[in-house]
């Protein structure tokens, strides 16, 4: 499983990348039920920095447009980011 953002993870089948939250086992991650299904790459991460977004303001952690804005800035900076590390190894 790839990380994504926040307690969001993502893999891969033949036809579909599945995104969602996981749980641990003492041998596994397995996704929890709610799990999304996309067709792309590209689909896959944007949705997923967009739900991330609506579950911060859900849980009142983001109060205001300004902070909803720089919240998403943050994420997508961290993806960048995520990505320049596995470039790295």
């Amino acid at each position: 499983m790839i990380h994504l953002i926040g307690s969001y993870y993502m893999t891969a089948g033949k036809s579909a990348y599945t995104v969602g939250e996981v749980e641990e086992s003492r041998t596994k991650r397995v996704f929890k039920p709610g799990a999304r299904y996309y067709p792309t790459l590209a689909r896959a991460v944007a949705e997923t920095a967009e739900i991330a977004l609506r579950d911060k303001i859900a849980a009142g952690e983001i109060t205001t447009l300004h902070d909803a804005v720089e919240a998403f800035r943050c994420m997508k900076d961290e993806i960048i980011a995520s990505i320049g590390d596995q470039k790295e190894d």
